[in-house]
């Protein structure tokens, strides 16, 4: 793990006492693996890991290097070991079940102030972790481990590749939440609907070089802004219907207006009717049709510049593809 005791640990979490480290270690444990890992790789945390905790005191025999991302790994776990300890903090288990601890000076928070509380640690460390996913690519040659690590294939695997980057394209109160949760359906927006759009070739070597450290041309670029925001977009109404819907081993349920965040700023809030629901997605997909469109319109007048791309030639007259459906096995 990357911290050894709990006073370390109070320079990064929201925690006004020390805290016993045997009871953080599992959630340390557990944030460290499904949340940095993914993020960094496996070969990169390894290694400073084995590092860090190979040294005798805190951080001596660690690169300089190796201290500036360990203290940048360390503000996104430290927010979330307070989202993630907080509910388990506030009881305590033993033979005789579970239990709170309560003085006359020292009261256990509401329900809601632990609600709002846990919100802004989750929402700091989101944030955290899109400036660590920053601080790797602007030093992405003092980490070659991450570089040549399948988290990174996977981070430029995609056009749009963080929820800042997301949120140039679709503004949004919650972008690094909501971009996470809908990077799934943004794979399949690019291979359905951008991918068929402009061709498997232009698309391919777009992807490659956006992918790798090859520069793009100013044209290549104007591109990409409209085939980004097509597929923001494209993302946005495709995921709107199953964003409020949690599917477990119940079934599948949907969220409430009475089970909203406590949170003054979000109470005061309700749930949208199914129209409004209806209005964004549409919206969305014809603001993303329109990008698309421009996006063909450019390259049409640039062909020469894409010489991948298969432009159609405006003095060439297009055969109806319904005339195939004329005559006596027609249907027209």
């Amino acid at each position: 793990m990357l911290f050894k005791d709990s006073k370390k640990i109070q320079e990064y979490a929201e925690l006004v006492s020390e805290v016993n480290f045997a009871s953080l270690k599992p959630t340390i444990r557990n944030i460290e693996e499904q949340m940095i890992i993914p993020v960094i790789g496996k070969s990169l945390y390894n290694k400073l890991n084995d590092d860090y905790n190979g040294a005798m005191d805190e951080e001596s025999g660690l690169t300089d290097e190796q201290k500036s991302l360990l203290d940048r790994l360390r503000m996104v776990i430290g927010p979330y070991i307070s989202y993630f300890y907080a509910p388990k903090g506030e009881v305590k288990l033993s033979d005789a079940g579970l239990r709170r601890e309560e003085t006359n000076t020292n009261k256990t928070a509401f329900q809601y102030q632990v609600k709002n509380f846990r919100e802004a640690c989750l929402a700091e460390a989101e944030a955290q972790t899109e400036l660590l996913l920053q601080f790797l690519e602007e030093n992405k040659a003092d980490y070659e481990l991450w570089a040549n690590d399948d988290a990174f294939k996977n981070y430029r695997s995609l056009f749009i590749k963080t929820g800042k980057e997301f949120n140039e394209y679709f503004p949004s109160q919650t972008p690094s939440k909501n971009y996470w949760a809908m990077r799934p359906k943004m794979a399949d927006v690019e291979a359905q609907n951008i991918r068929t759009a402009i061709g498997e070739e232009l698309f391919d070597d777009l992807k490659e070089k956006d992918a790798s450290d090859a520069s793009l041309g100013d044209q290549e670029k104007t591109l990409l802004f409209k085939l980004k925001k097509a597929t923001a977009n494209f993302t946005v109404s495709y995921s709107v219907p199953f964003l409020n819907i949690r599917m477990d081993a119940n079934g599948l349920s949907v969220n409430s207006s009475n089970t909203r965040s406590s949170d003054d700023d979000l109470s005061a809030r309700s749930a949208p009717s199914p129209a409004d629901i209806s209005h964004l997605i549409a919206a969305s997909k014809d603001t993303a049709k329109f990008w698309l469109n421009d996006a063909i319109i450019f390259l049409n007048k640039n062909h020469s510049d894409f010489p991948l791309f298969n432009w159609v030639d405006p003095a060439i007259p297009v055969a109806n593809p319904l005339d195939c459906l004329n005559g006596s096995y027609g249907m027209i």
